[in-house]
């Protein structure tokens, strides 16, 4: 099945909350509408922890709706280890980033972390691509580089290409 796939906003962790039934609600109009086209409808992680957004998913009561991981987006938002996390969401896993990055300054509200180029940040991509074995997933990984430069951007996404190759070569 093909996906579509983006950021839905914050999902409120209380299911309660007003907010939480408002983007339940919106999600499972995407997921019956992205049905009607043979597509399936995937979250991308970052601003939830991971075992908020097992419970929004299941709380969507959708079969096509999915995720996808981006390790970098929960550690620049502080909300999770990306491995741990991969343990939790397995199953859901439809698509993968690679992408990398820095936590957020302890004690600083509201802060956001800093991408980095592959290798260079926190995710830890070893260890990263064996729990992407060991869960066995086998789709594609996707590098994600926002960097306004242009050169640099090519000089990274080609730095993320040969250590994803090394990495899946060993």
């Amino acid at each position: 099945m093909k996906s579509i796939a983006c950021h839905v906003g914050f999902v409120p962790h209380d299911k309660n909350d007003p907010d939480y039934q408002a983007v339940l609600g919106m999600v499972r109009r995407i997921c019956d509408h992205a049905l009607k086209h043979g597509q399936s409808f995937c979250l991308e992680t970052g601003q939830e922890p991971a075992d908020t957004l097992l419970r929004f998913l299941q709380d969507v009561e959708r079969d096509n709706i999915g995720i996808n991981f981006d390790p970098a987006n929960m550690i620049m938002y502080g909300t999770g280890d990306p491995i741990q996390a991969l343990g939790v969401l397995a199953t859901h896993i439809v698509s993968v980033h690679c992408k990398d990055g820095e936590w957020p300054v302890k004690g600083v509200a509201g802060a956001l972390g800093v991408e980095k180029p592959l290798g260079q940040g926190a995710v830890g991509m070893e260890q990263f691509i064996a729990k992407l074995k060991q869960i066995g997933y086998t789709g594609i990984l996707a590098i994600e580089r926002e960097v306004e430069d242009p050169e640099q951007k090519l000089r990274d996404m080609g730095m993320a290409v040969r250590l994803l190759k090394t990495i899946l070569a060993a």
